[in-house]
């Protein structure tokens, strides 16, 4: 159970890393007046909508990292 803990907090760790990765590139995007941004190489609109939800998908992520890795110290100081 102890190593299921640890898979499931790395995981969650690094896919909020991506979260976090991908909600600052979309942070730096030039939108227009109607919150798009067209990427001439990807042939792609990013809608700004979008990095909000990034946002808190990161905010959510580090939450949830946060609290599992309490569990995991708590677990370490009551085996101590």
């Amino acid at each position: 159970m102890r190593y299921a803990l640890y898979i499931l907090t790395t995981i969650i760790g690094l896919v909020t890393s991506l979260f976090i990765w991908i909600y600052v590139k979309r942070a730096k995007l030039d939108y227009n007046s109607e919150g798009k941004f067209f990427s001439v190489q990807e042939g792609v609109v990013y809608l700004e909508q979008t990095k909000e939800t990034y946002g808190f998908l990161a905010i959510f992520g580090l939450i949830m990292t946060g609290i599992l890795t309490t569990i995991i110290i708590s677990r370490r100081k009551k085996e101590s």
